[in-house]
Parts: structure tokens; C-alpha cells; sequence
């Protein structure tokens, strides 16, 4: 489809960059609600044990793998751009319904299978979103435009997380963790319905809004996959990944079991809102002079220093947080922009739902395993696990720096 001037002078493409772009950092802003350090945070503040947390973690991610693995199909069974912004709703929604557990200020069995609960609901939607999300830039983008978008987007939607950041810290010198939460809770609801109505104005550059799955070769859609190479090849890769990533995920709760504060976890969050930032301005800056490859492996050396965070000093302890935050962000933005030009489109959501189900399992995994394993072994195994998947998708990239298969249309 050829790009023309709306009444309002944007082109169909340009149109679509803002409205992902600001879309995008509302989406992210809101989610670091539903899970992670501040979700790990409020439970602790409630007065759950340890134990407890890392249970609700793991719960919580086997609820978004379940939902990837059952629904890989969902991106292609209709408009991309439709069914994306079908989820924005419920997941806001489902935000109100954590209002009344702000209430209860005493840890108990019914509070804590509420917060489950909804956790779960809300972690099966995010499922769906991760399904859409891999398939949608080919709607909406050019390939080779992809990776400067969405570290545009990263450097915005650092910027409002390290502002929100800074604010929940210094509310909670003067103010106890779940009385901010509310505030918190109602300003995601008002996220996720702009991300709405951003995402649902976007428009399909290919021309076809929708997509019949019957037309899709069935093979293609599931355990079919396994007869991809490349994907085969990744399979081990994209499973450590996420298990270093899991272990990222509970670094708020290794904090607070070596006798940190609440109040660290809480500057966590401003570390790592400044750590995405910095390294999403250095992958726009230079994503159109190096493969992305060399930004995974540069990622996945910085992950490596997940054994020095058993230092006891707030300060060295915030800043090993802030290289590991840096070199992850790393990873997760070069990884789509590599694999969106060496994946062909018929087959991007069910590889790329796939994907994320191994990376995910690989985080509950890990998950499960912090409720056990001693903390420095647990990241030594991260660590190792990273560099291991980081030097995997290096050599397997090098497809990535041939021409895109998809082609740029006339502008």
C-alpha cells in the first residue's frame, strides 16, 4: 500500500510510528505494576514471606506460558491490530480489581489467592499481547525500520519509568509501600485504555487487515515448527535466555533476602528505568552501523556479572543492578530486530508465540528453582546461562545481516 497524506499530514507509516511509539511506552509503564519488583515489593510490604513471593512469581509466569502455548494462533486468526488492542481493556481493568487488596494491610490465605488471582488473569492477557506483539510490526512497519522504532519507543518509555520511578521512591520515605500502591494501581487502569485506542488506530500497511488461519499451512502453526532450522537451532538458546531472565525477574526479593531495605528495591526500579534508557539510546544511535548480533553478545556479558551482586554495599549492589538492566535491555531489543529479518511472516506469530513460550518456561524454571537454590548459585547459573544463549544467537544471527525479506514499499 502505497503511503499518502492524511488530512492531519501524517503518512499511514508515520501515523503508525506515533501511535505505537506512545502506545508502547504507556503499554510498558503500566505493566511494571503487574509483575516484578514493585509487584514482589507490595507483597512483601503486605507481610508475605519470601517463599510465598517467589510462588506467586512462578504461578504468575506458568499462567503466561500456559496462555502462549494455547493460544499461538491468536495473532493470525483475525486483524493483528484489532486483536492487540483487544487486550489493552481487560488488562486495565483487571488493575481496579487490586484497589480492595490495598485495603487489607495483614498478610493472609484469601488476600494472597486474590492477589493470584487476578495476577494470573492479568499474566494470561500480557500472554496474548506477547502472541500479537511479534506479528504486528510486520503490519504496521518495514522490516528494516523496526529496530530504530522500537529503541525510540524504549528510550521513551524508560524515561516515564525512571520518572515513576523516582516518584514511588521518594513516597515511600514518608509513606508505607501499600498506600502508594492505590495511586499506582489506577494510574496503569488509565494506561492500558489509552494503549487502546492508540493501537486500534493504527493502520495495516500490507493492505489485508485480516488473516485467515485455515490459508496457513497447518505444520506451520505448532509442533510443525520443529522442522525449522533456525528455530531448532534456538531452541536451547531461547530456554536460558529465560532463565536468566527469571532470575533478573526476583533480583527485588534476592535484594530483600540479604537485608536490604524496601527502600532499594523501590530505587531498583529507578536503576533500571535509567539502565533500558541508556542502552535503547545507544542501540538507536548506532542499530544502523552494527548487526545486532554484537549488541546480544555485548548484553549477555553484562549479565554475567549477576554473581557480583552478592556485594553488601546499597551503592555497588544498585550499580552491578543497573549493568545487568543494561545489558538485558540490550537483548531484548536486538533479539526482534535481528529475527524480523531472518523469520519469514507466515510464520512469525506461531515462531515467535513459541519463542516466548521456551523463554518463559525457561523463567519459570528459574523461578521455581529461587525458592530453593542457595542465592550464589543461583546466579552463577545465570550468569553462565546468558553468555551460553548470548554466544548462540550470535553465531545463528550472522542470516541477520543479509537483506530483510520483506521489502520496503514506495513511500
Amino acid at each position: 500500500m502505497r503511503n499518502h497524506k492524511s488530512s492531519t499530514g501524517f503518512t499511514p507509516a508515520l501515523k503508525n510510528k506515533v501511535l505505537y511509539t506512545v502506545g508502547y511506552a504507556a503499554r510498558v509503564t503500566a505493566l511494571m505494576f503487574a509483575s516484578g519488583t514493585l509487584m514482589q515489593t507490595y507483597l512483601a510490604a503486605l507481610g508475605f514471606a519470601t517463599q510465598w513471593i517467589h510462588i506467586h512469581t512462578t504461578l504468575l509466569q506458568a499462567a503466561n506460558v500456559t496462555t502462549i502455548l494455547l493460544c499461538s494462533g491468536w495473532a493470525s486468526s483475525g486483524s493483528v491490530i484489532r486483536r492487540t488492542a483487544m487486550t489493552a481493556l481487560p488488562t486495565g481493568l483487571l488493575f481496579l480489581l487490586y484497589l480492595p487488596t490495598c485495603l487489607i494491610r495483614q498478610a493472609s490465605f484469601p488476600l494472597y489467592l486474590l492477589l493470584l488471582l487476578i495476577g494470573a488473569a492479568q499474566q494470561a492477557l500480557v500472554g496474548l499481547i506477547t502472541v500479537c506483539e511479534y506479528t504486528l510490526p510486520y503490519a504496521i512497519f518495514y522490516a528494516e525500520e523496526y529496530g530504530r522504532i522500537v529503541s525510540i519507543c524504549g528510550i521513551i518509555s524508560s524515561l516515564l519509568s525512571l520518572g515513576m520511578g523516582a516518584l514511588i521512591s521518594a513516597l515511600t520515605v514518608y509513606l508505607p509501600f501499600s498506600t502508594v500502591m492505590p495511586l499506582l494501581f489506577g494510574i496503569s487502569a488509565l494506561l492500558m485504555s489509552f494503549v487502546y485506542f492508540t493501537t486500534r488506530a493504527q493502520a495495516d500497511l500490507r493492505g489485508n487487515h485480516t488473516q485467515n488461519p485455515s490459508k496457513q499451512p497447518p505444520e506451520l502453526r505448532a509442533a510443525g515448527l520443529l522442522k525449522d532450522p533456525l528455530f531448532v537451532r534456538l531452541i536451547p538458546a531461547n530456554l536460558l535466555r529465560g532463565f536468566a531472565a527469571g532470575i533478573i525477574s526476583v533480583l527485588a526479593t534476592v535484594a530483600l533476602a540479604r537485608g536490604f531495605s524496601e527502600t532499594l528495591t523501590a530505587s531498583m526500579l529507578s536503576v533500571q528505568s535509567a539502565a533500558c534508557l541508556a542502552a535503547c539510546a545507544m542501540f538507536s544511535l548506532l542499530v544502523r552501523h552494527a548487526s545486532p548480533r554484537i549488541f546480544l553478545l555485548a548484553g549477555s556479558l553484562a549479565v554475567g556479572l549477576l554473581p557480583c551482586l552478592l556485594t553488601g554495599r546499597d551503592w555497588i549492589f544498585l550499580g552491578v543492578y543497573g549493568a545487568i538492566l543494561f545489558g538485558r535491555t540490550l537483548i531484548d531489543y536486538a533479539t526482534p530486530a535481528m529475527l524480523i529479518c531472518i523469520v519469514d511472516e507466515q510464520i512469525a506469530g506461531p515462531y515467535h508465540a513459541w519463542r516466548m513460550a521456551l523463554q518463559n518456561a525457561g523463567m519459570l524454571a528459574a523461578s521455581a528453582l529461587a525458592a530453593c537454590l542457595p542465592i550464589p548459585w543461583l546466579l552463577a547459573i545465570g550468569a553462565l546461562s546468558q553468555l551460553i544463549s548470548g554466544m548462540s544467537y550470535y553465531i545463528v544471527g550472522k542470516q541477520a545481516d543479509r537483506p530483510a525479506p520483506m521489502k520496503k514499499e514506495e513511500a
